[in-house]
């Protein structure tokens, strides 16, 4: 954890505390916040009408893709770690029931989420966001919302999307190319490129759990089998750049470009959104009916034919 975001979540009790905020409030819409955009994503999956407002508001192709009630809702700004910090006095003055924080949940954070629930004087709920945990946190987070009937499915197909994921067939070794220029990535063993390793891919960035900026050179050495990006604007400007393209042996390199709308497979945020990916990875031919029915789970609305990875030639 941050000393940003420690910073923002001790701020963010004062606030809380001033404004009066209590257990046991009457539940009513919007009476959620969410401490960061992962947890928006979890409570917007489960009971979209508790959601106080995001932490940083989906881009206007992300918000098509999504109910009227998407754009209806404000940026409030984050809590936690991730996106423009909240307005502190605008939060409190929403009263809200519960505050929802969803990921890391190292014993720092857990104590310093104790302290917090203390001084705000408001419940804050704080759900382990691992990867392999998302069934768990689905059932924890239903029952804090009153909505454990509606997501007992969902809770279901997530375990079975992570049993076949853990036994998918494997893949290539890869670069993480994240950002317009490519050259941001994940390192071997971050929440980045999770879904990739976990399927049997093997990053070819060395080991650090974390992201960050690395050269072409370092990419051209490294000699990936193939390169993954969400973002079709790398996409595009590398389709015959042989830096980028062509391996040392001469073959070309393969090019994976995933869907980033309304919000990213790989992480961009770490949160539900990443099942589609597990999906995809556990049965690349013949998911395509389970991402379309998983996508309206998660997001409330899905295209006849949903969004799929592409294989860039």
């Amino acid at each position: 954890m941050t000393t940003t975001r420690r910073a923002a979540l001790i701020g963010a009790g004062t606030a809380f505390a001033l404004a009066g905020c209590a257990p046991g409030a009457s539940r009513a819409a919007g009476d959620i916040v969410a401490a960061g955009q992962p947890a928006a994503l979890l409570v917007w999956a489960l009971a979209r009408e508790r959601l106080a407002g995001w932490p940083r508001k989906p881009t206007g192709g992300a918000l098509a893709a999504l109910p009227p009630l998407a754009a209806d809702l404000p940026e409030l700004g984050a809590l936690a770690s991730g996106g423009r910090p909240a307005n502190l006095e605008a939060i409190a003055a929403l009263k809200p029931r519960l505050v929802i924080d969803y990921g890391d949940t190292d014993p720092e954070y857990r104590t310093l989420a104790d302290r917090m629930k203390t001084r705000l004087g408001v419940d804050w709920r704080l759900i382990d966001g691992a990867l392999t945990k998302i069934p768990e946190a689905i059932r924890e987070t239903a029952l804090l919302l009153d909505a454990d009937q509606a997501a007992a499915g969902l809770a279901d197909e997530a375990a079975r999307i992570l049993d076949r994921w853990r036994g998918a067939p494997g893949g290539s070794s890869f670069y993480y190319a994240r950002g317009n220029d490519g050259l941001e990535t994940g390192f071997r063993g971050s929440l980045a490129t999770e879904v990739l390793e976990g399927a049997g891919w093997t990053n070819v960035a060395g080991e650090s759990n974390d992201i960050g900026r690395v050269t072409r050179e370092q990419v051209v050495a490294w000699d990936p089998e193939t390169l993954v990006t969400l973002s079709p604007a790398f996409a595009a400007a590398i389709g015959n750049d042989p830096v980028w393209r062509v391996r040392r042996d001469g073959r070309r390199r393969r090019l994976l470009l995933l869907p980033d709308q309304p919000f990213g497979w790989a992480d961009r945020p770490p949160s539900l959104n990443r099942l589609l990916a597990c999906a995809w990875l556990a049965d690349p031919e013949g998911s395509q009916a389970t991402i379309a029915g998983l996508s309206r789970r998660l997001y409330g609305m899905a295209p006849a034919v949903p969004a799929m990875p592409q294989w860039i030639p």
